[in-house]
């Protein structure tokens, strides 16, 4: 029930603060931010089935193509465990560069499928108005969000690790 909650907060949050935002500067990712809280207390053959399901809601609820965001967030997802092994999540430093390449790893799998679908290459006005403040703005609500998340959802689990 309490993940029900974190989840209806969140798609509240993010329409509040793109509302909010001048409409140059994309706004913080809730979404992913909510994939990998999500992923974090699951197993990962659950916590990458859940990323695909909360991309496809977001693909859904944006009238976006199905199945981009989709991809996106599982691949963060699928970051997110192998950078797990590697790092600490507990410590606050390594949970900014878990997330910071858990991005990257978003954004790639977005480039896979721009370029499966024979897309031209994003132009820089992408990289500069979408991707930068994206990654800025997520990793700066990303400490208030995960304090929220482990107050919702109680401590992490980490089993999984």
């Amino acid at each position: 029930m309490n993940a029900f909650l974190l989840v209806v907060f969140s798609l509240i949050l993010q329409a509040l603060v793109s509302g909010l935002l001048p409409e140059r500067f994309s706004p913080p990712d809730l979404w992913f931010l909510l994939a990998v809280v999500l992923a974090s207390r699951q197993n990962p053959y659950l916590g990458l089935a859940t990323a695909f399901g909360l991309g496809l809601l977001q693909d859904l609820s944006s009238a976006g193509y199905l199945g981009f965001h989709a991809l996106g967030l599982a691949s963060a997802a699928y970051a997110f465990y192998g950078l797990r092994g590697w790092l600490h999540w507990e410590e606050p430093a390594a949970r900014m560069v878990i997330l910071a390449l858990a991005f990257l790893a978003k954004w790639g799998g977005y480039l896979i499928l721009v370029y499966w679908m024979r897309y031209a290459t994003l132009p820089a006005s992408t990289w500069l108005q979408v991707f930068l403040p994206e990654l800025v703005l997520t990793l700066l609500l990303a400490p208030i969000y995960l304090r929220l998340a482990e107050a919702l959802l109680g401590p992490g689990d980490e089993a999984y690790a």
